[in-house]
């Protein structure tokens, strides 16, 4: 009998409390249901933007500790450049090529691109190729390989310098400049350079009296002598031309008269023109063979 009045006085009872029973009674209301919602949409939109904000603080934070800790690493001893050096006996190569680089140092070789420094030296008219290299003791290290002029060209009133494959090396202001090079006059002559030059070799003993070559119609050359004489020479075979001319010069001295042009242009029927006085001469004679001058 003890037992069982132990069992009633421990029952549960079954009825809601008086709190759960309000809540369930609000919780009917639409208009709490709906406060409910929009007060878990508002939390979240406002949690969203605390995360964006709080991101976006972070990757600023990040960002400036890394731009920081980059140019910490790369101004470092190990990766900074503080100089350049051009390797050439020239001095006012060395010049120009500097300023043409205009560096402005300390680097870091992290940033450095050897490749495009190596395109923009050898994009400068007198250097043939180059060499770029960064040194252990911070410095970019240039080996430079210089076009060598062969000729002049004149074009208008400017005076350029050529090597033997046509390409620009410098300007000089006046044929007194470079008097040792032979002139090119013409247009395309600066396309057969390796030609011009080859004539001036078989020239031989006629050498010393060139005074340089024009280029005709892109086609063929005529040499200018002194005197104002002028070789026209075919544009085939002009070798052969000049040998006939050093031979008639050898035997018979033709270009120590007074000769205007020698024109080769057909060899099978060369023109001999002389020069105004002796054209005069010519005449004279002709009439007084004829009889025409008493």
């Amino acid at each position: 009998m003890k037992k069982k009045s132990d069992y009633r006085e421990t029952r549960i009872d079954p009825a809601p409390s008086r709190l759960s029973y309000l809540f369930h009674r609000v919780w009917l209301r639409k208009s709490f249901r709906l406060s409910i919602l929009f007060s878990l949409q508002m939390s979240f939109i406002c949690l969203l933007i605390l995360s964006i904000h709080w991101k976006y603080d972070l990757n600023l934070f990040i960002k400036k500790n890394i731009a920081q800790l980059s140019e910490y690493i790369a101004f470092s001893p190990a990766f900074k450049v503080e100089s350049i050096s051009i390797i050439s006996n020239n001095p006012l190569v060395v010049e120009k090529i500097k300023n043409n680089l205009a560096f402005n140092f300390p680097l870091s070789s992290l940033d450095i691109d050897v490749g495009t420094i190596k395109k923009q030296v050898e994009n400068i008219n007198f250097v043939q190729s180059a060499s770029v290299r960064l040194t252990s003791d911070g410095s970019i290290e240039v080996k430079v390989e210089i076009r060598k002029p062969v000729a002049l060209q004149r074009t208008g009133q400017q005076f350029f310098l050529l090597d033997a494959s046509g390409a620009k090396v410098d300007e000089v202001t006046s044929r007194s400049d470079r008097l040792d090079l032979p002139l090119l006059v013409g247009k395309g002559a600066e396309y057969e350079v390796r030609e011009a030059l080859n004539l001036l070799l078989e020239t031989k003993s006629l050498v010393v009296r060139v005074r340089g070559l024009v280029r005709i119609g892109e086609r063929r050359w005529d040499i200018i002598l002194d005197r104002n004489q002028t070789i026209k020479l075919p544009e085939e075979n002009p070798i052969k031309a000049i040998k006939k001319i050093l031979a008639l010069q050898e035997g018979r001295r033709l270009l120590d008269r007074d000769i205007l042009y020698l024109d080769f242009r057909n060899m099978s029927r060369p023109v001999l023109g002389l020069t105004e006085k002796v054209s005069k001469e010519l005449r004279e004679i002709r009439n007084l063979v004829r009889g025409e001058n008493v």
